[in-house]
């Protein structure tokens, strides 16, 4: 089953994040867009901020464009319509406004170059996707823009493609490692139902005794949290829950209790998650365990093996490796062909 049909049967949101700027992010889309072309596909697309220039505005580097074809469904704000190519017929407006203007709905009538720019709002997004299923979409593709993380959260779409590729080092065994542990990180088990409406009808931060107890801690976020938790975790705590950000010094500070090895971890999602991979690392090595209230489906993981500092990966070295070290996802290299590895 190709990877356009496989998408369509089982979600109708999907964020496209990329692991650094240039890691073939728009390449994807672009890929995508012309597949669901090839199938009659009806998508949608929206973006968390701005896309589809000619150059970056931050690196004044040339990038891809995003190709709409004729019956794709736009949401974009009306001074990005203005200097796109392609032709459309608008729809709807939605008095969701962004620094270029109020967001539209069109569908593309006349193939060409678009640029997209969206809303960042969690409930604007929302409300976009929904308006264009509602209009006709199969499944709308949210671009992740300069937020790249957080559009994968569950909350805001059902599952998401990580696009990663030679940008990120000139050492292929380090965006290997990079990107093996964003793809960990994605796919962090969900924690026992039981506990999860537990956790979700209580405090904001907390510790679950293993009599099913629940202390809170009045703490306004979880960066300052690990040093109160680590105060309290004793023996008898079975999970402790911590909402918002996960940082290194939190790991750290968890770690430094003596019954780190006993208790599980929950946080928000993997989206919530800034941790250098070496503390993360050494926090599982402590016996660390961390799962999720809420899971992140990975659809599929696509690679860029050209940097635009000039250098680039063999790509079927590029797949093989990837594949040989991240089992179970579909891997594509989309600049070279768009073939599944």
């Amino acid at each position: 089953m190709s990877l356009i049909n496989e998408i369509i049967q089982n979600y109708k949101t999907i964020s496209i994040i990329g692991l650094a700027k240039n890691a073939g992010k728009t390449v994807a889309l672009n890929y995508l867009i012309s597949k669901a072309n090839e199938e009659n596909i009806t998508i949608g697309i929206t973006s968390t901020g701005r896309d589809g220039e000619n150059s970056d505005l931050v690196t004044n580097t040339e990038k891809p464009t995003i190709f709409v074809t004729e019956g794709v469904l736009v949401a974009t704000a009306k001074q990005a319509l203005l200097i796109s190519e392609a032709k459309v017929e608008i729809l709807e407006t939605t008095d969701l406004m962004t620094p270029m203007g109020e967001v539209v709905l069109v569908r593309v009538k006349h193939s060409g170059n678009i640029q997209i720019a969206g809303p960042s709002n969690t409930k604007d997004i929302k409300t976009i996707s929904n308006m264009l299923c509602d209009f006709g979409a199969q499944v709308v593709f949210v671009d992740g823009a300069i937020d790249r993380k957080a559009s994968s959260s569950p909350i805001i779409t059902d599952a998401c493609i990580i696009a990663t590729g030679a940008v990120l080092s000139r050492d292929i065994k380090t965006v290997i490692e990079k990107t093996a542990y964003v793809v960990e990180c994605y796919q962090l088990k969900e924690v026992n139902n039981n506990i999860r409406e537990k956790l979700i009808k209580g405090c904001a931060t907390c510790i679950v005794k293993d009599t099913g107890d629940i202390v809170c801690f009045d703490v306004k976020t979880g960066i300052t949290a690990g040093k109160i938790l680590t105060e309290h975790i004793d023996k008898t705590t079975q999970y402790v829950y911590v909402k918002g950000a996960i940082t290194s010094l939190l790991l750290k500070e968890l770690c430094q209790n003596e019954h780190t090895k006993n208790f599980k971890l929950v946080i928000d999602d993997a989206t919530k998650i800034f941790v250098e991979s070496r503390t993360w690392n050494e926090a599982k090595k402590r016996g660390l365990k961390i799962e999720t209230l809420n899971s992140i489906n990975i659809v599929a993981l696509t690679l860029n093996p050209i940097s635009p500092e000039g250098y680039y990966f063999d790509s079927a070295e590029f797949c093989e490796k990837m594949n040989y070290y991240i089992k179970g996802l579909n891997i594509i290299d989309v600049v070279s062909g768009g073939e599944i590895c």
